[in-house]
């Protein structure tokens, strides 16, 4: 039994050196393991209600989104409140050109961020010339007006576009309407499943490239520029060329979280894109942990899933309330975030385990 257990210490231990040799495996694990979540409302096996199923699917979304504000906020220093804007050009895009232009979902998904990496563009040159909390208003600006283009242009289509049935690689037609029905039944009805596979699927990769970039020349000059720019600029680190490739890969990345909403609810509201959804969106950033991939989509679950699954049923919709109260204590108490807890709570237990050890030697040498 003892040599069991080491062996299976000893393989645990080389896995755990493996996922640190190659962190990309760790969201692909990650992956993996929402995607057997998913299976909950069909087999019933995992107690993942329809409910929760659904909030999953929102805290996808908001990952994503999140973290392009991750890489802005945490990694490059700049700040930009127009993420909500960014989402509704994303689901409304890909709604307007596939519903009045007919185009394949591919094609209008790849235009959609190509115009959304146009309008980052625009705003990383703006950005050049202000900063600080004058940076933020005029990001917030830009999605006020984003946001009233959604509502007051006839071709958005009033109060939302609905995109029916989407059909990927010109072949698989999924339709999301059709309602949850058991594996064990025989029934076939399992397209929102697939939908959430799609989405963990972006997710995943989502993370992967964040991960490369923060890894990279880029990621490095990312963080020069947000200690010191003078400091970087000193250093020969262009801030104009990675200002704007912040703003650019942020703006499209908070477009493919739009993108994803589409694909799943398969409509495009025009009123949703609000500023409490980019304020919802960075608390999730702090409150997860900033410079953390994985503390980005823990802090959208703290954010969405917990209050919209457990608190709304006991104190009505308190998000807003228990979301500005959650920053400030994380801001007081825990400003590296949520997700730092877990690895000082280790340090901890090492730390109390060395003193244990101590005193038990001390002890030892009294005695003899």
């Amino acid at each position: 039994m003892k040599k069991c257990m080491e062996c299976m210490k000893t393989r645990w231990n080389r896995f755990v050196a493996l996922l640190k040799r190659h962190p990309p495996l760790q969201y692909v694990i990650f992956g993996g393991m929402l995607a057997i979540m998913g299976l909950g409302p069909y087999f019933g096996i995992i107690p993942v209600s329809t409910a929760m199923f659904g909030a999953l699917i929102t805290v996808m979304i908001w990952t994503v989104a999140a973290l392009g504000i991750n890489l802005l906020l945490g990694y490059g220093g700049l700040i930009s409140l127009a993420t909500a804007g960014f989402m509704g050009v994303g689901a409304l895009g890909v709604g307007i050109f596939m519903t009045e232009y007919g185009w394949p979902f591919e094609l209008a998904a790849l235009m959609t961020l190509l115009i959304s990496g146009a309008l980052g563009l625009l705003i990383g040159i703006f950005s050049l010339k202000v900063s600080g909390i004058y940076l933020a208003i005029g990001t917030l600006f830009v999605g006020e007006i984003l946001r009233r283009i959604f509502t007051n242009v006839p071709i958005f289509g009033g109060e939302r576009i609905n995109i029916g049935e989407i059909t990927f690689l010109g072949r698989f037609t999924i339709d999301r309407n059709l309602p949850f029905q058991d594996f064990a039944t025989g029934a076939s009805q399992y397209e929102r499943y697939w939908l959430y596979l799609i989405l963990t699927v972006l997710m995943v990769l989502t993370m992967i490239v964040v991960h490369n970039i923060v890894k990279s020349s880029t990621g490095r000059a990312f963080m020069a520029m947000s200690r010191s720019e003078n400091a970087a600029q000193s250093m020969g680190i262009s801030i104009i060329k990675y200002r704007l490739i912040a703003f650019i890969v942020a703006t499209m990345l908070a477009t493919l979280g739009g993108i994803m909403y589409a694909i799943y609810f398969q409509n495009a509201p025009t009123e949703a894109w609000t500023l409490i959804l980019s304020l919802m969106i960075i608390g999730a950033v702090v409150v997860g942990g900033l410079k953390s991939i994985f503390g980005t989509f823990l802090g959208a679950v703290i954010i969405h899933l917990v209050p919209n699954l457990y608190l709304r049923p006991l104190f009505g919709d308190v998000r807003s309330l228990f979301t500005g109260v959650l920053i400030i204590v994380v801001i007081l108490f825990y400003p590296r975030g949520v997700v730092f807890v877990v690895t000082d709570l280790k340090k901890l237990w090492g730390k109390l385990k060395k003193r244990l050890q101590g005193r038990k030697e001390t002890a030892h040498d009294e005695q003899s």
